[in-house]
């Protein structure tokens, strides 16, 4: 065991003298029983991150003469940049925490030499990284790796230790070779703007030069894509939303631009309501890659804390003590970042309460966000998911409603009211058949493809009116639907209860994998405790996946099914 390592351990009574070493993730379940007051979240983090730093460091490739030699495999041993740029975050964290077992243990000091120089030797000479996965000689992507270890850095550097003097000058040069690409680079999305921004902001501060300052400016003359709501262009409450928090906090306080700050504090306002039972978030709304993902509150982290201390914030520090209370784990990746940052050694507001009885309507966004304690309801407007249904652990994580009209009758609302909290949901769909191309315009050689359906005479017109009303009162919801219009169509609801819990009162559809038919009265989806009961059944045909609908989601499917005109009442309670 390392010098250093055996002395913490010994001095935090960890183990006693003569005694052989615990293996590193025996000392750390120790560390977080005896370390569990809320106030010491840094020494529960740091017992957390060195458990991946023990399964890290056997993992480090060793191939002398290869590119990737000091790098990281991904779980699918593809060595990559950014395995490689974790490793180095979570060692360096862990060397620079005072309260880690491995703090200034010379025994990490190859290891993160040998990374940074394997990132170095796979950086392009533009100063580029690829993200293997899908982008190569990417500059946003560079950015976001700046921004990760920009903490790390600032940690090790001002240790000032003789043993990462190279590997600091080597961290310098991949910053210095990054400028290069993030002064010219384009971009791919919306929050890529604010990514490389802040990766400008970090390296103004380790090599000033007004030639990053102007790129930054340029970027934000763009004006910032936040709506009246809060919420950022991509909707993205699982991933980007809080990616974009963290990068104009940054900006904010390397550039001495406080009203950024602001910014985030609008949407930090907005995401209370996003919350639901557990920490989960809502993330059916997202434009990105989140949407409709199982996504907790853990992203938000440093931001809420940070302006928490900032703003004397009593409602922002409950969504810190929840997450360090319930899912510490999770933001283990942010700990160098509390580490660099002397703001939070400032002490944390008590916590007060995460709002959990309100309904409110984000109208940019189109959701509706509906808490009643564990009773948690969200409507969303212009999406396939409608509603989701939560009662604790008990999840129903999608209605979905559908005609098999032409395919094209998924219903998404195109407009929402509201009358004495009963939401109102609606959406027409016209189809029918196309008459002969004008004669003038045909050009006789049968070529399809120009002889487009939009400049066709539409006849024969048919069409579909779909209205659903809902309301929700005392852990109940109603859902009121109608669809009128041509007579006679197939029509199929689908309830999506989360993997994991157990049905009852449902039939199988023989036909389909995980799926169900509530034919009669109503049937119940368990978690435990927590119960949702739904119905009453109605089943007039069983056709579940009918043509043009979406395709069946993960977990367990429950169909009810009719014909048009479909006058239908149902409860969740």
């Amino acid at each position: 065991m390392d010098k250093h390592r055996r002395i913490f351990l010994l001095q935090s009574g960890i183990i006693a003298a003569g005694s052989a070493a615990l293996p590193a993730s025996a000392w750390a379940n120790n560390w977080l029983d005896r370390r569990t007051d809320q106030t010491d979240i840094l020494a529960k983090l740091s017992a957390l991150n060195d458990q991946i730093v023990e399964n890290q460091l056997p993992r480090q490739i060793s191939r002398k003469g290869d590119r990737w030699d000091g790098g990281l495999p991904d779980e699918y041993e593809l060595p990559n940049a950014h395995a490689t740029t974790w490793f180095i975050i979570y060692v360096g964290t862990a060397y620079a925490s005072p309260n880690s077992v491995y703090f200034e243990s010379l025994a990490l000091e190859q290891p993160l030499e040998r990374a940074i120089s394997c990132l170095l030797n796979v950086q392009y000479e533009d100063g580029t990284i690829d993200l293997h996965s899908t982008n190569f000689h990417s500059t946003p992507d560079t950015a976001f790796l700046v921004n990760y270890l920009s903490p790390v850095y600032v940690c090790l550097k001002r240790m000032n230790k003789p043993g990462l003097a190279a590997f600091i000058q080597k961290m310098a040069q991949f910053f210095k070779n990054a400028g290069k690409c993030l002064l010219v680079g384009g971009i791919h999305t919306a929050n890529h703007r604010w990514v490389v921004s802040s990766a400008l902001a970090r390296l103004h501060s380790f090599f000033p030069s007004q030639e990053y300052v102007d790129r930054i400016d340029e970027w934000l003359s763009e004006g910032i894509d936040l709506d009246p709501d809060g919420q950022y262009t991509e909707h993205s409450v699982g991933t980007y939303s809080p990616t974009c928090n963290n990068m104009f906090i940054t900006i904010s306080r390397l550039l001495g631009r406080p009203e950024l700050l602001e910014v985030v504090r609008k949407n930090l306002e907005m995401s209370l309501y996003y919350i639901q039972p557990g920490g989960e978030v809502l993330t059916d709304a997202s434009g990105r890659q989140d949407k409709a993902e199982k996504k907790y509150v853990d992203p938000y982290y440093y931001a809420y804390k940070y302006l928490a201390i900032q703003d004397k914030n009593a409602a922002f520090s409950a969504v810190c003590a929840l997450i360090e209370a319930q899912m510490p784990e999770k933001v283990v990746r942010q700990l160098a970042m509390l580490l660099e940052d002397k703001h939070f050694e400032k002490p944390v507001p008590s916590p007060s309460a995460i709002p959990v009885d309100y309904f409110k309507r984000f109208s940019h966004s189109g959701v509706f966000r509906i808490r009643k304690g564990e009773t948690d309801l969200s409507v969303i407007e212009k999406n396939p998911t409608f509603l989701s249904f939560i009662k604790g652990k008990a999840v129903m994580q999608s209605l979905r409603l559908a005609a098999s009209f032409f395919a094209k009758a998924q219903f998404e609302a195109e407009a929402a009211t509201v009358e004495s909290e009963t939401i109102i949901l609606k959406k027409t769909v016209t189809r029918g058949y196309y008459q002969p191309f004008p004669k003038e315009k045909r050009t006789g050689d049968g070529d399809w493809e120009k002889m487009p359906r939009d400049e066709r005479t539409l006849s024969e017109a048919q069409t579909l009116d779909m209205t659903v009303r809902i309301s929700g009162k005392a852990g109940r919801v109603a859902i009121e639907m109608e669809i009128s219009g041509t007579p006679h169509v197939p029509v199929a609801l689908e309830m999506s209860f989360r993997a994991g819990g157990q049905l009852s009162g449902v039939s199988k559809d023989e036909r389909v994998e995980d799926a169900f038919f509530l034919e009669s009265g109503f049937g119940e989806y368990r978690v435990d405790d927590d119960v949702i009961s739904f119905g009453p059944g109605r089943v007039t045909h069983k056709w579940s996946q009918m043509r043009g609908m979406l395709p069946k989601q993960d977990g367990l499917s429950v169909y009810l099914t009719g014909y048009t005109p479909f006058n239908y009442r149902m409860e969740l309670k």
